[in-house]
């Protein structure tokens, strides 16, 4: 059950960077789709707030989440399983916590992922770790790019 962490200080309020991640449908003006993100939709009820549900869709795969910590602007996190090889799932638990640095934030984005994909499938984790780890090292990236650039203002 590997755990990872990604790390990054960004310029900007923790109630900004709060606000922006719990617009789940505002997504597609700071993250660029790939494999793993297309669009976040199905999002009920708005605004978000605990137990908020959605759908998170890409070309790998659609993750029916829910939220599962909500306090502004320090804690948000979803659970969001996706389905692995053959009938299997990976649990995929992401939680961020912003923390003030003066005028910046530090954004922790913890992600915990559970491999309930069988024998075959556990195989295959080694090569499927990795692109968790692209992927949301990229999530990051991009967040601290809008927030940082004069579109979030």
């Amino acid at each position: 059950m590997p755990d990872l962490q990604f790390t990054a200080t960004i310029a900007g309020a923790p109630e900004k960077i709060f606000a922006t991640i719990a617009d789940f449908t505002e997504y597609g003006r700071w993250l660029a789709r790939s494999m793993s993100f297309g669009a976040t939709t199905d999002v009920t009820p708005l605004p978000v707030q605990l137990g908020t549900t959605y759908l998170d869709a890409g070309r790998a795969g659609a993750r029916r989440g829910t939220v599962t910590e909500f306090e502004p602007p320090k804690h948000i996190a979803f659970d969001q399983p996706m389905r692995g090889i053959g009938s299997g799932t990976i649990g995929i638990r992401i939680r961020y916590t912003l923390e003030p640095v003066g005028e910046s934030t530090r954004v922790v984005r913890d992600v915990h992922l559970d491999f309930r994909i069988g024998p075959i499938g556990r195989m295959l984790e080694p090569l499927i770790v990795p692109i968790f780890r692209r992927e949301n090292d990229r999530v990051l990236r991009a967040l601290k790019r809008y927030i940082e650039s004069d579109a979030a203002s």
